[in-house]
């Protein structure tokens, strides 16, 4: 099955990233794999079709510990729309009014081929670019593309609207906020946990096909979204159809909690 991760940090960190033996997950996600950051304004992308673990660049990955951004996305895949091809692999990216977007997605939506299309075509064949391409064309008419907290419940319902037409779990960010989205009917799960980093400390997950270490310098704090949890204890569902907004670690939105649970959700992470 297709794997989301990422995370929101207060400052930059040191990510090194090993997916690596997929084990019983690993085979199932055969088809690429992708990681991106935000070393400054801009977006870094390195994805390729095929495993892990058969990878050149996924050694480098392994072993270089210079990646520093604030905001991480990663994706497995296990294909269902597309073939698996470089431009079929997640995360993809656009810029809108200066600013470069990342999206990956985890699920199928059936009518995207319907979607209408205005500036954004998508590359490849997937109903995930598509989408995503459908989405930006949407959010730029808007007069402040997701800049502006007012705009957060209009993109949660342009969500939900597009859940009904399949499966959608998403990883969406415009450089400064991570905009998670988890399908309404809880399909595959999405879960976050909190991380507090002190001097020097380093923080690490683990399972079979993903392992996360995270360094920094002073105290560091931040959210991580996974799929499913990269360690045995600390980490929290989202609610069905619920989209949390992350910003420099901090929750700053939830659409299903409101103000009194989201005090509780912010003093808990």
């Amino acid at each position: 099955m297709c794997e989301l991760m990422g995370y929101s940090f207060a400052k930059p960190i040191i990510a090194d990233f090993s997916i690596r033996e997929f084990g019983t997950h690993g085979e199932d996600n055969a088809d690429g794999w992708g990681l991106a950051w935000y070393p400054d304004e801009s977006l870094g992308v390195i994805k390729e079709a095929g495993k892990w673990k058969a990878s050149l660049h996924s050694g480098f990955l392994e072993t270089y510990g210079a990646l520093r951004s604030q905001i991480f996305i990663a994706h497995v895949r296990d294909l269902t729309v597309g073939e698996p091809t470089r431009a079929n692999t997640h995360p993809f990216s656009r810029e809108l009014g200066g600013r470069e977007y990342c999206f990956a997605h985890n699920g199928t939506l059936k009518n995207a081929d319907d979607l209408p299309l205005g500036r954004f075509h998508p590359i490849g064949t997937t109903d995930s670019e598509r989408f995503f391409c459908h989405l930006l064309d949407e959010v730029g008419t808007w007069k402040k593309p997701l800049a502006d907290a007012e705009n957060w419940p209009r993109l949660h319902q342009k969500l939900a609207e597009h859940n009904r037409a399949g499966t959608l779990n998403m990883l969406l960010s415009d450089g400064q906020r991570l905009f998670c989205y988890h399908d309404a009917a809880g399909w595959k799960s999405l879960h976050y946990r909190y991380m507090l980093i002190r001097d020097q400390e380093k923080r690490c997950f683990e399972d079979t096909d993903l392992r996360v270490e995270l360094g920094g310098e002073h105290v560091n704090f931040g959210v991580v979204v996974a799929t499913q949890p990269l360690s045995p204890s600390g980490w929290e569902k989202f609610l069905p159809g619920e989209l949390l907004v992350l910003e420099s670690g901090t929750v700053r939105f939830s659409s299903h909690r409101g103000n009194l649970a989201m005090k509780e959700l912010t003093k808990a992470s």
